[in-house]
Formats: structure tokens, sequence, C-alpha cells
């Protein structure tokens, strides 16, 4: 039996039917879909659920639940089923709407362990006149972030105010051989490859875990199946720690710092990868429950 492609859309705008932003995409996928994909698209509004901001307890990072109520954990298990993640945003004074940062926000722990790995995406930006390239960078950012495969942001000015987007059958136009492309690659099941934004990722999560797990296993050494630290890092780290005068109350606190993300480095055996495609390639651990993980806080 063929297998529906599941695509969802997270829109940060206020509105919902009338957001140009939804338009933008409405669009792009139905033409899409006219290439020959079977698919489902689900569009979510984030001005229609209620995410609450972040507080900075970090019970994320402990393992711990987050103490809010509110929609998060659903928007959370559909992006985890899903097979592409399209999100898409008005520009509000240069950047992404207020519900989208505060979505973004609560999802701390994301930004450090990759959990929809290998996931097609797309960004959308719309803007009357201006701030849709930053806009889309930083969607871009988050996409990487998260690490999906990005087909690249589609953009259109001209959208004005909720439900006046004249320019609006020009950008679908200009859309239709990036959504030939999108089809093709789907059908095809390609993956498009690591971007440099991603490989920039990759080595600034690879050293900061792989720092946490050396000043971890300093303190209450290496854990069965992990490699053991660099001695050139530790040696460095030691170094390092009697020149500022870390106190070893410090030094335990460091070795407890982001748990949750270090145990998900671990347990994927991701801390001697040398690329993010390495990563990709690695299958995961039977054992490793990826949604219930990701749901778990």
């Amino acid at each position: 039996m063929k297998k529906t492609f599941k695509i969802l859309t997270i829109i940060g705008s206020p509105h919902d039917v009338k957001s140009n932003t939804r338009a933008l995409i409405e669009d792009f996928v139905e033409e899409i879909s006219q290439k020959g994909l079977e698919l489902e698209h689900e569009i979510i509004s984030l001005g229609r659920k209620k995410i609450d901001p972040c507080r900075g307890c970090w019970n994320c990072t402990y393992e711990r639940p987050c103490p809010i109520n509110d929609d998060l954990t659903e928007l959370k298990s559909k992006m985890i089923d899903c097979d592409m993640l399209i999100l898409g945003s008005p520009v509000y004074t240069n950047q992404v709407t207020a519900q989208m940062k505060a979505f973004f926000d609560r999802l701390f722990t994301w930004c450090h362990i990759y959990p929809l790995l290998g996931k097609y995406s797309l960004s959308a930006v719309t803007t009357g006149n201006d701030g849709q390239k930053e806009t889309a960078a930083f969607l871009e950012k988050m996409l990487a972030t998260y690490g999906t495969m990005s087909f690249g942001s589609i953009k259109s000015m001209g959208a004005f105010t909720s439900g006046f987007f004249p320019w609006r059958n020009e950008a679908r136009k200009k859309n239709k051989k990036l959504a030939q492309k999108v089809a093709n690659t789907i059908l095809e099941k390609k993956i498009p490859p690591p971007r440099k934004i991603q490989r920039s990722i990759f080595k600034v999560m690879k050293n900061k875990m792989s720092g946490i797990h050396t000043i971890n296993c300093m303190k209450y050494g290496v854990p069965a199946g992990q490699p053991n630290p660099l001695k050139a890092k530790v040696k460095l780290i030691n170094y390092l720690f009697r020149k500022m005068n870390i106190s070893d109350k410090q030094i335990e606190k460091m070795a407890g710092y982001l748990p949750f993300e270090l145990s998900w480095w671990r347990d994927r055996n991701w801390l001697g990868a040398k690329s993010l495609k390495q990563i990709m390639n690695q299958p995961v651990p039977n054992e490793f429950d990826v949604k219930k993980r990701l749901l778990q806080l």
C-alpha cells in the first residue's frame, strides 16, 4: 500500500485562514501535489494555539517535565510524525512573529539533538516590502538546527495586510520550478545534501557535547560503551580549571550540564561522529524510542 506523504505547516501568524503566509504555502503545496505526489497537508496557525513563553527554568534539559501546560506537546508530536515540515512567518519588525519566537524558545533542548534528523523541510516568509531575507535566514537556521534537509525558502513581498496579497499569483508562478524540484526529490526518495550552515552547526554541537562528555567523565568516569575523552582535551580542561580557579563544586555543576542532551548523544553513539552525514547514516538503536524521549519533557 502506497504511503501518503505527510506535510505539516506551522505558521507564526496570529491569523489563520486570512494569513498571507498560509496562502503562499497553500499554493506551493498545491503545485507539489499536481506533480504526482500523494500527500496530506495540515496547517497549524500558532495564533490559534496556546504556546506560552519559556520561563527559563531549565527543567527540560534536566529531564524534568515542563511546568507549562499548553499546546506544545501536541505540536511536537505532529512534527515528529510528519515527513516534511514547513515553517512560515510573516515579517514583524524585521523578524519572525512573537508567536513563532515563543515556539522556538520552548523547543530549547531540540537545538542540541537533531530531533527531526533527515526529514524534508521548507521555510516561507511574506512581507509588505522588506525584512524577508533576515526572517527567512532565521527560519532556515532553526530548520538546520533540528536536523531537517531544507529545500530553501519561498518568499514574497506585496503581502501588505492579512487577506490582502495582490502579489500572490506572481509568487505562485515564481515558485513553480522549486515545487517541481521538491516533488521530484521526494518521489525519487532522495535527500538534499547537508548545507554549509548545517556543517557549521554540527561542529558547534559536536564540540559542545564532547566537551560536556569530557568533564562528566573526568568527574564520574567513562560510562560503558562510550568513547574515552581525548587526552589532549582532558589536559587542556584541567589547565583551564586551575588557571581560572574553578572549584570542585563548580566542576560538579559543569559535569551535570545538559544531561538530557548528553544522554541523547551518548545513546545514539554520536560522540565519535565526524560529520552530520555520518550520524544521518547511523540507524537508530533498537532500544532508543525517539518519540517517547522527545515527548517526555
